[in-house]
Parts: C-alpha cells; sequence; structure tokens
C-alpha cells in the first residue's frame, strides 16, 4: 500500500519518526518489551495487583443525612409499529432518561463497604430499555410511572424513585403536502419534560406517583403591543420608560396536577397548557393583546391555563429576557430608527418567575 499510494514516502517517513520516539524511551527493553511488527515495542499484560488491598484512609466515620444512585442520560427510541398486516403510520417517542434510587439500607454501601442487595447502575440503565419494550411509551409521564412502578416493583429494597424524563420533539414529515407514513423531522429547541416521584409506605405497599410536568425552552417573540412603563427610576436605573417594544423570553412552564383516580390524559393537558400560554401572551391573530410588563402577562396567561385545565393544580413560569435592544444608533450612521431594527441580546437577562396555584396552603 506504501508503495502504490502517493503520500506513501511522507507517510512513511513520519512513521519511522513516530516509531524511533516510541522505542526510544527509556527504560522500554529493560521492562520485558517485545518487538513486534513496524519496530513497534509490545507489553505483556501486567499481573494482578497482589498485596494487601487498603480501601480507607479516614480517621473518622461522619454520618449521611442523604444518599442516593441512579443512571443518567439514558436515550432510547420506542417505534410503535402497527400490527402485521395493518396498513397504518408508524410512531415514535424519544426519551433521555434519568432514574435516582433510593433506600436507607444502602448507606451500608458508603460506610462499610457492602454491596449486598445494591441495584447497579448498569441494572438501572438496562431497565429502562426493559419498560421501554413492555410499555406504549405515549407520553414522558406515563414512561416515568411505569419506570417508577418497575423498580419499586422488583426492588423491594427501595424505599423511592424518581424518574426525570425528557422527550426530543419529533414531528411527523410531510411530503408534498400529505404527512408520512414512517419519516420524522426533528423540531424546535422546545421539549417536553415529566419528573415522576413514587414512594413505598411504611407499610411496604406503593404509593401513588407524584407527576409534575413541564414545557422546556419555549421561546416566543413578540414585536408590538409590548412596553414598560411606571416603573420605580432612581440614580441606578438607565432604562427609559416605553409603550413600544420587543417581547421575547424562553418560557419554562411546570405544572402539578390534581388528584385524580384514573389518572388525567397528559398529553392532552398538555396541548391545553401549551395553547393557553400562546394565547394569554400573544393575544388573538388580529391585533393581539398589550403586555404592559412581562410579570401582568405571564400571571394572565397562567390563570387561563388553570381555568382550562381543571386537572392541574398549580403552574410555576419561568420566563428569562432574551433582550432585542432598539438600533437608535442608526440616528448617527444616516439612517433612521423606526421600530424596526434591533439587536438580539441574551446576556444578563432580566429572570421572571410566577406561581399560580388554585389555592394556598
Amino acid at each position: 500500500h506504501f508503495e502504490t499510494n502517493s503520500r506513501a514516502p511522507m507517510f512513511s517517513a513520519a512513521f519511522r519518526s513516530f516509531t524511533r520516539v516510541a522505542t526510544s524511551k527509556v527504560g522500554l527493553a529493560a521492562a520485558g518489551g517485545v518487538t513486534g511488527a513496524f519496530g513497534l515495542t509490545s507489553f505483556a499484560l501486567a499481573e494482578p495487583y497482589s498485596g494487601f488491598k487498603q480501601s480507607t484512609l479516614r480517621e473518622t466515620d461522619y454520618p449521611i443525612p442523604e444518599h442516593y444512585h441512579g443512571k443518567w442520560k439514558v436515550r432510547v427510541l420506542k417505534v410503535r409499529r402497527p400490527p402485521p398486516g395493518v396498513e397504518a403510520k408508524h410512531d415514535i417517542a424519544e426519551f433521555c432518561v434519568r432514574v435516582w434510587l433510593y433506600s436507607d439500607d444502602y448507606e451500608k454501601v458508603y460506610t462499610k463497604e457492602d454491596n449486598t442487595d445494591l441495584v447497579a447502575t448498569d441494572t438501572t440503565k438496562n431497565t429502562v430499555y426493559v419498560v421501554a419494550k413492555r410499555t406504549a411509551c405515549e407520553t414522558p409521564e406515563q414512561f416515568g410511572i411505569d419506570v417508577c412502578s418497575h423498580f419499586l416493583s422488583e426492588y423491594p429494597i427501595l424505599s423511592k424513585v424518581m424518574v426525570e424524563v425528557d422527550e426530543k420533539p419529533w414531528g411527523r414529515a410531510v411530503v408534498n403536502g400529505e404527512e408520512h407514513d414512517h419519516s420524522f423531522v426533528l423540531g424546535s429547541n422546545e421539549f417536553a419534560r415529566a419528573v415522576v416521584t413514587t414512594t413505598r409506605s411504611q407499610s411496604g405497599a406503593i404509593n401513588k406517583p407524584c407527576v409534575v410536568s413541564s414545557i422546556q425552552n419555549m421561546t416566543i417573540l413578540k414585536t408590538t403591543q409590548s412596553g414598560f412603563e411606571e416603573y420605580m427610576q432612581d440614580k441606578y436605573t438607565l432604562l427609559p420608560p416605553c409603550t413600544e417594544r420587543c417581547l421575547a423570553t424562553e418560557l419554562t412552564a411546570e405544572w402539578t396536577f390534581m388528584k385524580s383516580d384514573p389518572p388525567p390524559d397528559f398529553a392532552a393537558i398538555r396541548r391545553t397548557v401549551r395553547e393557553q400560554l400562546k394565547a394569554g401572551i400573544f393575544g388573538p391573530a388580529r391585533g393581539g393583546i398589550y403586555s404592559p410588563s412581562l410579570q401582568a402577562t405571564i400571571y394572565d396567561a397562567g390563570c387561563m391555563v388553570l381555568d382550562a385545565a381543571p386537572h392541574v393544580k398549580d403552574l410555576q413560569l419561568f420566563t428569562p429576557n432574551l433582550h432585542y435592544l432598539p438600533a437608535r444608533f442608526l440616528d448617527s450612521l444616516t439612517e433612521k430608527f423606526e421600530d424596526d431594527i434591533f439587536v438580539p441580546t441574551s446576556e444578563p437577562s432580566g429572570t421572571i418567575c410566577c406561581k399560580i396555584a388554585r389555592s394556598v396552603p
């Protein structure tokens, strides 16, 4: 190969140089190395350590108030195919899963070097795929519930399991105006998340799961119908009041559920939350709705969510500003700023958070 390749002389010279460096290391021959192909030195595998294996250095044992272990970033794709002979579209769900396992008995793993009955993190990873095979994987909420249920049913030593499931925003591909049977296109940075926590009672029974759903990274922008004025202005304030500006944020919405049996339709509630947030922030398609502040707007939208989704117990909205600064410097560049040219910036950003609940304890 070296003789027929036009780059062979250059490559061979570099290879010989590398070989000389590799074989000139001090002590290679003395260490029992043997010369193999291309003049490189190879070694026999080292013998396992056979001496005394000291495993602790501490002088004092301190308490462990909290501990857990688990597996993070377990990615799984579920393809839901129709039965053989049935013509129907494929559906998919791609999840990124994080699992936390809790057991008071596992303190001995840390303090006594005792791994008895420890559910290994490799076992944890494999379990995610087993549960994906056995279930429909239709929503991140239900998949989290199924994973928690499996762990607590399979391993009585566990007292609590928490599972976080992120769903990648795959959407069905459209070709020539028609939805494709089995092809998909990845959407925006926005994604769905669910965090499910299930505990075991003192009697050993498995309690009902606690589910927290969220929309992550919902990035929105209004180019008018937004202002900000009548706020405190003192010697540290440089921001001028305005009644015309861009409003943008990367919204995170997180909600919990009222008690219900059977569980609610998680997918339908997620759609309702998202639609009501858009309706409350943007307003009607013709004309929109004025935003006197991002605070007032997200509160209004949050109340609309609670009205439209009776299964939602409370809703927390986190809305860091994405600033679009007016390019007023155009006036110094022979042009005129007419609320049309802006400079995007996200740092530093205002941070605004509001939790709206049906009742306050």
